[in-house]
Order: structure tokens, then C-alpha cells, then sequence
């Protein structure tokens, strides 16, 4: 792997994890809806004031809420690392390390490892919101959670044809390569916009932080892409012009 290469994964992979745990850290969930905790804790201390018998019923609500709660920030939390972040990053490895603009002998061993890893994670963080929208019944998201089981599905399909892939060189294996590459752009956008469907439906003060922070993480992704993108270009129109200038040269000599 050359230097070039090392630095710029090293930037794709660092960057856009320093601002997740940032997230992180400004959403912890004993930060969040403290407003709704006293509240709890009132109607408690009510409840054994006014020496009612069912008073132990509001602290085992409370018990409730603080695990649903506790899930509910597991849930973000997989599934904006293992859907919003690690499938993007392998798909701009993929895309740019293979052959061209950079060629990176163990890029397909990094693709294969950022798909997994975040299909395992993002399995993970589907599997508990499913778990909520069955044991809650205020947790009915019904946009969140259909968009939630169509990536999911789509997520699948990507993982078997990645694993059952079939040879480039037969006429099924490029009709192959562009249906993986199309399921997997299509994957990426329907789980950024699920990720902001869910944000949008956190009812308390860390919406806003956790949509600016995982928008400033799609920044960092969108400009290395970009700059690779630039990068590519800029490559492909110096060996366009190189065999013109071959010419040019050959035909000084002979003159």
C-alpha cells in the first residue's frame, strides 16, 4: 500500500469518527429529558405523600422509561455507525482504491470489512428499534420503521451478492457488478434519510445536537469523496493527454 493511500483511508476513517464520538459524548442518556425524570420523580413522592398503596407504580414506570430510553439512544447509536457511516466509507473505498485513481492491493479486504461491520452494527441497531416499536406503544413510527425494514432488506440482498459474487468475466458477472453497486448507492441514501427520520423524531433538546453532528459527519465524508472525485478527474485528463503528447514527440524525431 503506498503512502498516499495509507494517509487518505487514514482520513476517511478518522475524521468522520472523531465527530461520532463527539456526538456521543453531547448526547449522553442520563443528559437527556431530565425535564420528563422529575416530573417522574414528583408524581413518585406524590404518590406516597398522599400514602396511596399503588405508589411503588410510578418508580417502576420510571424503571421503564429509563431502559426504553437507554435502548432508544443504543438504537441512534448503531445505526448511524454501523448505516451512516461505515457503508459510505465502503463504498468510497471501493469506488477509488480498487484500480483507479488509486490503486490499493487490499481495498477489497477493506470494503468487505466496512459492508460487514456495518450491516452487523446496523443489524443490531434495527433489531432494537423493531424490539421498541413492539413493546411500546408510543413507539409507533410507522415512516421510521418501514424505511428501517426496507434498508434492511436491501442491506441483506447487498450482503449475499457480495459473498455469492459471480465472475467478471461472464456476461452475468457485469450485469452482477452494476445491480451491487446500484443496491448499495440506494442502501446509503435510504439509510442517511431514515437516520434523519428518526433524529426528527426525538422529542427532546439533543435532536438538534445529533442532526448537526451527523450532518457535519456527511460534510467530512461528502469533501473526501469530492476531493476524489476531483482527484480522478484530474488523472483521467493527464492520461488522456499523454498519448497525445507521445505523438507530438515521435513526430519531432522523424522530422
Amino acid at each position: 500500500m503506498s503512502f498516499c493511500c495509507l494517509v487518505i483511508l487514514s482520513l476517511i476513517f478518522a475524521l468522520p469518527s472523531i465527530s461520532f464520538a463527539t456526538m456521543v459524548g453531547k448526547n449522553q442518556p442520563w443528559k437527556v429529558d431530565t425535564i420528563l425524570e422529575h416530573q417522574m420523580e414528583a408524581t413518585s413522592i406524590e404518590s406516597t405523600e398522599s400514602g396511596v398503596t399503588g405508589g411503588l407504580r410510578p418508580w417502576k414506570g420510571q424503571s421503564n422509561w429509563r431502559h426504553q430510553h437507554h435502548l432508544k439512544n443504543v438504537h441512534g447509536i448503531l445505526n448511524i455507525f454501523g448505516w451512516g457511516l461505515l457503508l459510505p466509507i465502503g463504498a468510497i473505498v471501493a469506488r477509488n482504491f480498487s484500480k483507479f485513481p488509486l490503486k490499493c492491493d487490499d481495498w477489497y479486504q477493506l470494503h468487505t470489512l466496512c459492508q460487514t461491520s456495518g450491516y452487523i452494527v446496523g443489524a443490531v441497531g434495527w433489531g432494537t428499534g423493531i424490539w421498541l416499536g413492539n413493546s411500546s406503544r408510543q413507539y409507533t413510527l410507522k415512516a421510521h420503521r418501514i424505511l428501517g425494514i426496507i434498508v434492511f432488506t436491501l442491506a441483506t440482498l447487498q450482503m449475499l451478492a457480495m459473498w455469492l459474487q459471480a465472475k467478471k468475466e461472464d456476461e452475468c458477472g457485469k450485469w452482477w457488478e452494476i445491480c451491487y453497486n446500484v443496491l448499495g448507492y440506494v442502501v446509503i441514501v435510504l439509510s442517511i434519510a431514515n437516520i434523519f427520520e428518526g433524529i426528527g423524531n426525538i422529542r427532546s433538546h439533543a435532536a438538534e445536537n445529533w442532526r448537526w453532528v451527523y450532518l457535519a459527519m456527511l460534510i467530512v465524508l461528502a469533501l473526501i469523496a469530492l476531493a476524489l472525485e476531483i482527484y480522478r478527474w484530474i488523472k483521467s485528463k493527464n492520461q488522456q493527454q499523454m498519448p497525445f503528447d507521445d505523438n507530438d514527440i515521435d513526430a519531432s524525431q522523424q522530422i
